[in-house]
């Protein structure tokens, strides 16, 4: 009788701990899914920044976890577009996760790497894992780099360098 008593505690236990979450109560199922969103941060009437996401998932503590998020940033004479495989919103930090690419046209400026934060508020870019930028035939590797002015100024850490070949006398 004793050990019919342990296997069925065993069993509730591992039942309870198998059990799916209900969103609120710190689980991974959604409060709402929305597919095709597009977000925009507006200043004056003009918008500042516009996202758009295949899929996007909310939870009931304010974050959203997005699929497919490309970020197009309106500046003053240029137009930057952001590309990532995942996405994350909390608060006033967006996330971005897996292939990311960060394009800027007007410069012949290329980011990669894989993951990337921008602040909504501060209007700052960083990440913290290698990256490579390309800009006007200079490439440039780091291992980590901050991004302000609407990546117009632009702080590398622990870098190397590859000139084109018309420039390599600079080395």
């Amino acid at each position: 009788m004793r050990n019919l008593l342990l296997i069925v505690l065993l069993l509730l236990l591992l039942i309870s701990a198998c059990a799916p979450k209900e969103a609120g109560d710190g689980g991974d199922t959604p409060a709402q899914r929305a597919e095709g969103v597009v977000m925009r941060e507006t200043s004056d009437g003009n918008t500042s920044w516009q996202l758009k996401a295949s899929s996007a998932d909310f939870y009931d503590n304010k974050d959203v976890k997005m699929e497919n998020p490309v970020i197009t940033f309106n500046q003053e004479k240029q137009t930057a577009v952001l590309k990532a495989k995942h996405g994350s919103f909390k608060g006033e930090i967006i996330t971005f996760r897996g292939s990311v690419v960060l394009r800027v046209k007007e410069e012949k400026l290329k980011l990669t790497t894989e993951k990337l934060f921008y602040n909504t508020a501060t209007k700052v870019a960083w990440t913290d894992v290698p990256f490579i930028l390309k800009r006007n035939g200079i490439t440039v590797k780091g291992k980590a780099l901050k991004t302000s002015n609407g990546f117009g100024n632009i702080e590398i850490f622990k870098q190397t360098t590859d000139l084109p070949k018309d420039l390599q006398g600079l080395k």
